[in-house]
Parts: structure tokens; sequence; C-alpha cells
């Protein structure tokens, strides 16, 4: 686990244990939070396209040993309908037999909150969401060592409500992402699949 992430989670903690709860319903209103992904839950892949001088397909490849962390620090609204919408800032490590990737992105995310199979302080949802940014690359043979990169994903899971302010929710992540074309390269990579076990952790205000 990286030292941002122990210091986001720390600092996350530190704003829950201050910030005085609220007494009235707070089912709607703005929030912030913490999720992160780190646990494989499928094969994780990455395909790589490589060129000859003239353009023409030299080879591809396709790669299963990947293993990653991410977590985003997230700013949202929550609907009287606990539906969410919200924009983050994520970090990404990706690891790979062939190099590893740094990616840093910009994103916005929908929630679906379930109410009609809400159970006590239990609630399913589904997410949906679109990221962009830079990838910074190492050990791989591009000689590019920084990239665009773009990546949708799709969640499902559910939330546990601690308290008026404070949920929690631990779901499943699919994330796919494709990179910008290399420059000074006859070659790209093509994305990256991923599926993730994701935990989160939310204060409403």
């Amino acid at each position: 686990m990286s030292k941002q992430l122990l210091k986001s989670i720390a600092i996350m903690g530190l704003i829950f244990n201050t910030l005085p709860l609220n007494a009235t319903d707070n089912s709607n209103g703005f929030y912030m939070g913490l999720d992160t992904a780190f646990i494989n839950i499928g094969d994780d892949t990455l395909d790589i396209t490589t060129y000859d001088s003239d353009g023409n397909q030299k080879s591809k490849k396709h790669y299963k040993d990947v293993t990653s962390i991410s977590y985003g620090l997230k700013f949202g609204y929550q609907h009287f309908d606990k539906n969410r919408v919200e924009l983050s800032l994520n970090d990404s490590k990706i690891s790979t037999d062939v190099g590893n990737i740094k990616g840093v992105t910009i994103g916005i995310n929908y929630e679906w909150g379930f109410t009609s199979l809400e159970t006590g302080n239990i609630l399913p949802y589904l997410s949906v969401g679109v990221n962009g940014g830079r990838a910074e690359l190492s050990k791989f043979e591009f000689k590019d060592k920084k990239a665009d990169m773009i990546s949708s994903t799709f969640g499902a899971g559910i939330r546990y409500n601690v308290n008026e302010n404070v949920d929690a929710k631990i779901g499943y992540l699919h994330s796919s992402t494709g990179f910008g074309d290399f420059e000074d390269e006859k070659g790209d990579m093509q994305g990256i699949s991923q599926d993730k076990l994701e935990f989160g952790l939310t204060y409403k205000f």
C-alpha cells in the first residue's frame, strides 16, 4: 500500500472524526470521500501492438500477468433518491511483465442507489464513469515515456450506512483503459482491462 494512500486514509479519518454529525435528514447534499481498488477478482490483461516502418502490423501480444492499485479522492452530490454524481482525482499504479504504468486522471462518475432494494442500512448500487489524464511509463521498450490515457468504468456493490453522515461501500469494479499514440514509435498499447474489488468511504455534509 502506497504512502500516498495511507496519508489520504489518515486525512479522511481525521475529517470524519472531527466534523460534527448532522441530526437532521441527510439523504441529499454534498459529500467527499476516498475509494481504492487493489484486489484482483479476474484476469487483468494488457494488449500491445507493434508496426514496421511501413505501418504494417508487426506483432500483437496479450499479457495476463497484470497487477495494480488505484485510489481516488472524490467530491459529489447525493440526490433525495440516493443517486450520486461525483468528480474524482485518481492515482493508479499498474505493473506488468514488460513494464510499469503510473497514471493520474480526473473523472466523473454516476452512481444509482436502488432504494427499492434497500434493507436496513444496506443499499445496492450500480455505477458508470469515465476518466482521462496522463500516464508515465517505465521499463517498456517504447522511447516515449508519457502518453494520454482514458478509461471507462462499471461497478456494482453495496453501500453500508454507518450513521447519518458516514457510509462505506464494497463492490466490483471493471475498468477498460486506452492510451494515445506514441509519437516516436511504430506501436501502441491498445488497452488494459481490469476487474477489481473496490472499497470506499464517504462523509456527507
